[in-house]
């Protein structure tokens, strides 16, 4: 106990003020400014407590508290009687502590809820405007006829203003009309978005990008529309993935498919719809991952898995899309909307007790489609999936679809292993919105995947698919067994057998068929693989290492590979600048091995961005969603300010210069995350800020930041009573003497160290300021004044100093 009859918490005979940790159950609230008085008390600050209390008290509670502590800028332990909560001071951690919290006054505590964004800590807000344009051009050169083709050349962007967001997307190429090639300028979409992130709602008008669910089937169409997902909002996408198994392009892109990881094919393809149900993409696999880059320089990854949407929400959440509109068949340039009105939409919920369930419909003047989809959890690990649909067209009539999956997980002490049974039939005149003639070539289809994990290296899959053809053609079917085995950390080899029928005599690769492959990877960013498939005679070599988002990063990769005697080889390499970014491939083919190299194509591609934010611009590399602009102050001359994640190996993402601001092109929408940032050489004791930015970006949002300040300078020195006597962990308040009309600044905190040492920042050059130190019971004393030069670049030096009698 301490000579005032309380725990002796301040050993000094003064006040002293700090920032502490507020604490509640081993888990942190934030930072606190205390004051620990002479005579053993501590002081918090009333709003910051109040503020920090939110997610520990219920409503009523933060009212009770709120209404306490209002009259009191600071308060002590004993000023909350009455409220419920009782503090503690820890000086062995230097932390407050909330040592109770009565029950009734207790906010809900959701035990398993994923973390939380906390709002307290958002260091930078969004610009009032943004806007950013991306440039992409690529020209590809045929040797064998000594031609370049005209360059295509992709120009996208948005503009934000407030809450409101205007992205558009067009392109300058070659396309195919009924004429001939036409090179000409195309608009791919523009439209305006408007979210409401608060009720997880985005609201479109233009060109739309319809969500499907179910049976429902994917259309081109340009109105208004609106989607509620708890999940974080979707970009547009040009590739759709849709529940029967096809991919549709709205450009041309070179599309990688992986199998569990491993590369399974690569191609380039046009503007369009493409079904791989049938191929053996999906047999042996659990998860195929799809790599869609297009002519932009765009890259998107859509997942498939055995089911790709079952009723897949948190318990009792929601979520519901409708779209109006006319409709175009177009794929890849400019739509037409020639096409009938249509809605499109679903309804989707996932209660607490009961089977989830989910309802769509989509209709226009010439086909409409009701679809249904529940699920039911079954007590032994399983699940049980139906949906259904019917529709009504006038060309095709009446028609169904209807599917029943189960999935299966056993568990076997840290290993499990996985079953999943489908069926689907479809009626010969089922009609969707994107199939109003009812053209269905398979009724029936079958399908069975069992995984069994044996060991943590080895895995297997056995996969079985049946499909029965319709008009003509004949059913096939398909049974195969993969194996998975991890030799270390870095390398896996994979082997399996199959067994194939194809509808079409003409069909190659039926019968039985072996394939075997090597993969190497050390790290995330580099792959190599070895594979060969007996179907397709395919023996091919790849390798990729990616590139990073960083100042002269570069990636390349290559592939070769012989298939029927035909031989190709293909190569890249991707190079990253501050403004721009580049990349060069170069394709051989041969339609036999000593033809290789017949045809050569080179193909080359360049990019910016312009990029402008609350009155700051800067050029960069492109910008996908959403960027952050920085500048230095005029103060600190040419210096430049780089940003990025790993400062310390130069690793930066942007720097500033004479192309304006130094662009981070690399934040997402509704996810906080942090930009570090620092300027090169700056003057010794300059105060460039914290270092580091936290920021919750919008969809398509800029951010504006200007590093530095005019209140740059920085003092330092040491208090001392007389010669040889410092004053010692002693605080106080540093305040602006010769004040400015309309200036208000509030006092900077002052401490110094057990040996006298001070420090001080966030000074105006050219200005006075005063020193006061705090005493025993609130006493305030006349510490020193002093005087920041005008012409200082930086760093005050002032030495050994003395409190002075106050002038």
């Amino acid at each position: 106990m301490g000579p005032h009859g309380r725990p002796d918490i301040n050993p000094y005979n003064r006040d002293i003020d700090m920032t502490v940790p507020l604490t509640f159950l081993n888990r942190s609230l934030g930072e606190i400014p205390m004051r620990l008085t002479a005579d053993d008390r501590f002081l918090l600050e009333s709003e910051a407590f109040v503020r920090l209390m939110k997610p520990v008290l219920n409503d009523a509670a933060q009212i009770e508290l709120s209404t306490k502590l209002q009259p009191l800028p600071q308060f002590g332990p004993d000023d909350l009687a009455q409220t419920g909560v009782e503090l503690t001071y820890d000086p062995s951690t230097l932390a407050v502590v909330v040592v109770e919290v009565e029950p009734e006054r207790r906010a809900v505590q959701n035990l398993f809820a994923p973390p939380q964004d906390d709002e307290n800590d958002i260091t930078l807000q969004l610009a009032k405007f943004s806007s950013y344009i991306n440039f992409s051009a690529t020209e590809t050169y045929i040797w064998e006829e000594s031609k370049a083709q005209r360059p295509t050349i992709n120009i996208d962007g948005a503009v934000r203003v407030g809450n409101f967001v205007f992205e558009g997307d067009m392109q300058l190429g070659e396309r195919f009309g009924i004429s001939g090639d036409e090179y000409k300028l195309t608009r791919n979409y523009a439209r305006f978005v408007y979210d409401e992130p608060e009720k997880y709602r985005r609201w479109f008008a233009g060109d739309l990008d319809p969500e499907i669910r179910g049976q429902q089937s994917f259309v081109s169409m340009g109105g208004a529309g609106v989607l509620r997902q708890k999940r974080r909002f979707n970009t547009f996408r040009s590739a759709v993935l849709q529940s029967d198994r096809q991919l549709i392009l709205q450009r041309e892109s070179t599309v990688r498919f992986l199998r569990n990881g491993a590369l399974y094919r690569e191609l380039r393809l046009q503007p369009g719809r493409y079904d791989f149900s049938s191929l053996p993409l999906i047999a042996g696999s659990n998860d195929v991952d799809i790599q869609v880059t297009d002519t932009s320089g765009a890259v998107q990854n859509l997942s498939y898995q055995q089911y790709l949407d079952p009723i897949d929400l948190d318990p009792g959440d929601y979520e519901y899309g409708a779209f109006l509109g006319p409709t175009s068949s177009r794929f890849g340039r400019a739509p037409d909307y020639k096409g009938p009105v249509a809605f499109s939409g679903f309804f989707r919920k996932a209660f607490l007790n009961r089977p989830a369930i989910g309802v769509g419909l989509q209709a226009s003047k010439n086909v409409q489609t009701l679809t249904g989809q529940t699920q039911f959890i079954l007590p032994n690990g399983g699940r049980l999936l139906m949906d259904g649909a019917a529709s009504n067209s006038k060309r095709a009539g009446q028609g169904f679809a209807g599917g029943i999956s189960y999935e299966h997980l056993i568990d076997r002490s840290g290993l499990s292993d996985s079953l999943t049974l489908r069926a689907d039939y479809v009626s010969p005149r089922f009609a969707t919105l994107g199939n109003l003639d009812g053209i269905n070539t398979t009724s029936v289809s079958l399908s069975a995947q069992y995984s069994r994990q044996f060991d943590l290296r080895f895995l297997t899959s056995t996969t079985a698919t049946y499909l029965k053809g319709r008009n003509g053609l004949n059913d096939s079917y398909r049974i195969g067994t993969t194996g998975y085995y991890r030799l270390n950390r870095e390398w896996t080899f994979r082997a399996g057998v199959d067994y194939a029928k194809y509808p079409s005599a003409a069909s190659r690769g039926g019968g039985f068929s072996v394939s075997i492959g090597i993969s190497f990877q050390p790290d995330y960013r580099r792959r190599a693989e070895a594979r060969y498939e007996s179907r397709d005679d395919l023996q091919e070599l790849s390798y990729n290492q990616s590139g990073l988002n960083q100042l002269n990063s570069v990636g390349f990769g290559g592939l070769l590979a012989r298939q029927d005697g035909n031989a190709r080889a293909q190569g890249y390499a991707a190079y990253s600048a501050n403004r721009f970014d580049a990349s060069i491939s170069h394709a051989s083919f041969g339609p036999s091995i000593s033809d290789f190299g017949a045809v050569n194509a080179t193909s080359v591609r360049f990019g910016t961005t312009l990029a402008f934010a609350d009155g700051m611009f800067g050029v960069g590399r492109r910008i996908n969603d959403s960027f952050m602009l920085l500048k230095g102050h005029e103060n600190l001359g040419k210096r430049s300010v780089v940003a990025g994640q790993s400062l310390a190996q130069n690793n930066y993402i942007g720097k500033s210069g004479a192309l304006g601001a130094a662009v981070n092109n690399f934040l997402g929408s509704y996810t906080t995350q942090s930009v570090q940032y620092d300027v090169e050489d700056p003057p010794t004791g300059y105060d460039i800020g914290p270092g580091v930015f936290r920021v919750r970006p919008a969809y398509k949002s800029g951010f504006a930041a200007r590093i530095g300040t005019d209140a740059f300078a920085s003092a330092t020195g040491t208090l001392e009573l007389a010669a040889g006597k410092p004053v010692s962990l002693i605080g106080g308040r540093v305040t602006l003497l010769d004040l400015k009309e309309g200036e208000n600044p509030q006092p900077i905190p002052f401490f110094t160290n057990s040996i006298g040492r001070f420090a001080i920042a966030n000074l105006l050059p050219g200005r006075r300021y005063l020193v006061e130190t705090y005493g025993p019971n609130g006493t305030i004393n006349h510490g020193f004044e002093f005087a920041v030069p005008s012409d200082t670049a930086g760093l005050v030096d002032l030495g050994f100093v003395r409190p002075t009698a106050p002038k």
